[in-house]
């Protein structure tokens, strides 16, 4: 009873987590990717991949108020994602954190420690 309670009537499956944290990094990547190139057009601004990856693009221009929604739309899609992905809401800001701090690690791995 004690296992189930914190895993579902599927028990721990590893290679399950493992295959919906990288469902929800790509879905979220996907939805970023798509809200970046939309709002670059809209706003006739060049695409490039800093958008994704560097901090230094978050300042108070057209820019950085297109990288600020882009993720903030990003993190509203990402919630019905896991809606769907994850379906147990225990789970969700786990996925969240794996989520942010995996992106954070693509960041500095990209462009240095923000």
């Amino acid at each position: 009873p004690l296992p189930q309670m914190f895993y579902g009537s599927y028990g721990w499956d590893p290679l399950l987590i493992l295959l919906q944290i990288i469902l929800i990094q790509c879905l979220y990547y996907l939805t970023l990717g798509g809200c970046l190139t939309l709002l670059d057009f809209l706003m006739a601004v060049p695409s490039s991949l800093d958008q994704f990856f560097s901090a230094t693009l978050c300042r108070m221009n057209t820019t950085g108020w297109i990288c600020m929604s882009s993720v903030l739309l990003s993190a509203v899609v990402g919630s019905f994602f896991l809606l769907f992905v994850v379906e147990r809401t225990k789970k969700c800001l786990d996925f969240t954190a794996t989520l942010f701090l995996l992106h954070l690690c693509a960041c500095w791995s990209f462009k240095g420690f923000p």
